[in-house]
């Protein structure tokens, strides 16, 4: 199976006043394509700072990230956002959705803002099929505000697959939701992983989350358990 992301001898590390914290203590990483990693481990183990760093949303202090043959943090900020918009998908916790935007629109934004050629009715057309495939077409109009959380993950879950990328980082995916609707964002993110062979990579307290990846990896203490 191919190696989709590599990433290599990942260092982090925070200054706060005259104290260095060192979050990540080289950690190295291969991700396949069409792999389900789950990444577990303690409060403060540096899961989410990991997650961040392989997405490109925050730059280590050392060491590689390598996308599909691109290296992230080679790019100056210009080239790394493009690669963020084109090729990575992100799930939070708190959904990030705008409130002034209906589901439709937040779902399309991504491929809205890129700068590819897509023509809006184009863009829109794919963001209605998001929306089907999650189960939310009779709410194409709605307000995140007028949403169950459980509804607004599934329009985020949609927003992070517009521009159809490689990849895609969760990160505690149902951590604000209640045990159903947790359970569902679940069934529905493995589902697109089984039809569409889709990358994901998940940080995770859920223990059912993890028991239904294709892999567990431990991060205690800024490093990988080498047993993990």
């Amino acid at each position: 199976m191919k190696i989709l992301l590599t990433a290599r001898s990942i260092h982090k590390k925070y200054q706060q006043g005259t104290e260095s914290l060192h979050i990540l203590k080289g950690v190295d990483l291969d991700i396949h394509e069409g792999q389900v990693l789950a990444l577990v481990g303690p409060s403060g183990a540096g899961k989410s700072t990991l997650l961040h760093i392989l997405g490109g949303l925050d730059k280590p202090t050392q060491g590689d990230v390598i996308l599909d043959g691109r290296n992230f943090y080679n790019a100056n900020d210009i080239e790394r956002s493009r690669m963020r918009n084109l090729h990575v998908g992100f799930v939070f916790q708190f959904y990030h959705l705008l409130p002034e935007f209906t589901a439709l629109e937040n779902v399309s934004l991504p491929a809205l803002i890129s700068d590819g050629i897509q023509k809006a009715e184009t863009v829109y057309a794919r963001g209605k099929e998001l929306l089907d495939r999650v189960g939310l077409t009779h709410r194409i109009a709605h307000r995140p505000q007028e949403l169950s959380g459980g509804e607004q993950q599934r329009v985020a879950i949609a927003r992070a697959l517009i521009n159809k990328p490689k990849i895609v980082f969760c990160d505690e995916p149902t951590g604000n939701l209640d045990s159903k609707s947790g359970d569902a964002i679940i069934d529905l993110l493995l589902e697109l992983n089984k039809l569409e062979r889709q990358t994901l990579v998940m940080v995770t307290h859920d223990s059912k989350i993890a028991a239904r990846s294709n892999q567990v990896m431990h991060i205690i203490d800024g490093k990988f358990e080498e047993n993990g």
